[in-house]
């Protein structure tokens, strides 16, 4: 299976003493590596038939979404 890198560029923008110093980003539709973007596992109930049980992680979407946060502090270092 192929693997989608994607690359943030982070820099600072415009800021102003006591303004926002967070950024949120978001990357949506990414499969889910626990069920392979299938959204169930197949399963077998105690009279031997079969029925799918959503993913645990992605609650039978079979994708998922990033939400990034980014906050800006004061460098620590001199």
């Amino acid at each position: 299976m192929s693997k989608e890198r994607r690359m943030i560029e982070i820099a600072p923008g415009r800021m102003s003493p006591g303004g926002r110093m967070t950024e949120h980003l978001d990357s949506w539709g990414h499969s889910c590596p626990y069920c392979q973007g299938n959204g169930f596992f197949w399963q077998e109930d105690e009279f031997r038939d079969r029925y799918k049980e959503p993913c645990p992680i992605c609650k039978g979407n079979g994708k998922l979404d990033a939400m990034v946060t980014i906050e800006w502090k004061a460098s620590e270092n001199v």
